[in-house]
C-alpha cells in the first residue's frame, strides 16, 4: 500500500517540478515553456492514472493517501 503511495506522490511531485519550470522560463522561450506544460500535464495525467488503476486493484471506489 505504501508503495501505491509512493508512486502517486512522486507522479504529483513532478507535476508540480515542471509546472515551476515553466513558471520559470524566460520570455523567449516560447518553446520550452509549451514542452514544460506538457510535461506538467503528463505527471498529472499519471497520477490520476495511478488513482483509479490502483483503486480497482483493490476494490475500491476511490483510492486515499
Amino acid at each position: 500500500m505504501k508503495e501505491m503511495e509512493w508512486v502517486i506522490g512522486t507522479f504529483m511531485h513532478m507535476g508540480k517540478v515542471w509546472e515551476m519550470r515553466a513558471k520559470n522560463v524566460g520570455d523567449g522561450k516560447p518553446g520550452h515553456r509549451a514542452y514544460a506544460m506538457r510535461e506538467t500535464d503528463r505527471w498529472h495525467r499519471w497520477a490520476e492514472t495511478a488513482k483509479t488503476e490502483f483503486a480497482k486493484v483493490l476494490g475500491v471506489e476511490t483510492f486515499q493517501m
